[in-house]
């Protein structure tokens, strides 16, 4: 079992997740919350156990099953490495897919790790320009809809955020990275570099100069992040950054349409 500091830290981890990549709307029901964003990626799309609650398994699931159907959208839960076994058997039951894209959220102490230096690299606070946005669009191939849903998200954001782009040549942007603190961790979202500029530390420098703007501006004395378990070029790449503990692990469970 985890100390007592242990768990508190992956509760303001989570927390810092939560808010630094906020939904539309959310549903609260004995312990779980309910996120809804018009389906634009499964973090703000999903049901979040914060909580064990005291209802039966069987009835919250087809509470949040009825919720997602009634928004005309998939029932997907996150389910992260310290659940408890009986939901996914439930769910097992119930015809849910198997698990998706197995991710871990890894944590940087800034104690033990000083956030690197970054030149070159444009910070914006609060929100980010048009070239960001399309940048960011035009690198995960965002449709109209994903994108009108997306600058929706940014503009919820309730905690100060900081929006970092590499420039290269003829105007562009070679990489992307924005953070959002909460109780001093910054929460680390949109690590993305150009094809045609990779293998040049441009990425490393965009989440460098997040990490820097986190700490200095806002006083941030960690830093959280979500990597795919089986992406060994990224999750090395944040190991040498000082990402050195995984706090946990979770996996998503959707259910057929």
């Amino acid at each position: 079992m985890n100390p007592p500091h242990a768990r508190h830290l992956a509760r303001r981890v989570e927390e810092a997740c939560l808010n630094g990549w906020p939904a539309l709307r959310e549903v609260v029901f004995d312990g779980w919350l309910i996120r809804l964003a018009d389906g634009h990626t499964r973090r703000t799309n999903s049901v979040n156990l914060l909580a064990a609650g005291v209802q039966p398994l069987e009835r919250k699931v087809r509470y949040c099953e009825e919720i997602y159907t009634a928004q005309g959208l998939p029932t997907i839960f996150c389910i992260p490495s310290t659940a408890d076994p009986s939901l996914g058997r439930l769910l097992d039951e119930r015809g849910y897919d198997p698990p998706e894209d197995e991710s871990c959220v890894l944590f940087m102490d800034f104690a033990d790790t000083s956030p690197p230096a970054a030149t070159g690299v444009l910070l914006q606070d609060g929100f980010p320009g048009e070239l960001w946005l399309g940048t960011l669009a035009q690198l995960q191939g965002q449709s109209e809809h994903a994108q009108r849903t997306h600058r929706r998200i940014l503009e919820s954001l309730a905690i100060p955020s900081g929006f970092a782009a590499v420039p290269v040549d003829g105007g562009r942007f070679g990489a992307l990275a924005y953070g959002a603190v909460h109780d001093g961790i910054v929460c680390v979202n949109s690590v993305v570099t150009d094809p045609a500029f990779r293998r040049q530390g441009l990425a490393r420098k965009a989440v460098s100069a997040v990490l820097s703007w986190a700490q200095e501006r806002c006083g941030a004395t960690g830093a959280c992040l979500s990597v795919v378990a089986t992406n060994a070029p990224a999750r090395a790449l944040y190991a040498r950054m000082g990402f050195a503990r995984e706090m946990y692990c979770y996996h998503y469970r959707r259910r057929p349409a």
